[in-house]
């Protein structure tokens, strides 16, 4: 018998940089969608990645759902963290860059509006996502999460 060829599992990528999640998950998964509004870090990830087609540098703010394509299997997001971390500013969630997390959902809510929600969904961030504000910005994005029927899996490292 002839072995199968499998599919390649796809995901995006959402606060790139230079493409450490994709460096990560290797050749068995392929980017779909790649996003980052910093050009510095966009062209590390073009220089890692020379066939970045995939990247759209601009705010995650401006991205909407019918700029990813397809049906993934996860998403990949490593918003930024200094709101949260021990060297912010303590603002959390409420703040400009870590409240960036919003954006993201805003997207994932309208994945699942079309019935094209990934089946993984994992936040990458530092120490410190879990206690600020005394654990009320982790019970935020727990609460969000769950709403809306959400079956997607969570993975926060």
């Amino acid at each position: 018998m002839k072995p199968t060829k499998r599919k390649r599992m796809e995901y995006y990528e959402f606060f790139a940089g230079g493409g450490m999640a994709r460096l990560g998950l290797g050749s068995a998964w392929k980017c779909a969608f790649a996003n980052d509004i910093d050009e510095r870090k966009a062209a590390c990830y073009r220089y890692n990645f020379k066939n970045a087609s995939e990247l759209k540098v601009c705010d995650i703010a401006k991205v909407q759902v019918s700029d990813l394509p397809g049906h993934v299997d996860l998403a990949w997001a490593s918003f930024p963290c200094q709101d949260l971390s021990l060297a912010g500013n303590g603002a959390g969630l409420k703040g400009k860059r870590s409240g960036l997390f919003w954006e993201f959902w805003r997207l994932m809510r309208g994945l699942r509006a079309e019935n094209r929600a990934p089946h993984i969904i994992i936040l990458e961030n530092v120490y410190g996502a879990i206690t600020s504000h005394k654990g009320r910005d982790m019970a935020a994005i727990c609460n969000a999460l769950s709403s809306n029927n959400a079956s997607s899996l969570l993975a926060i490292g």
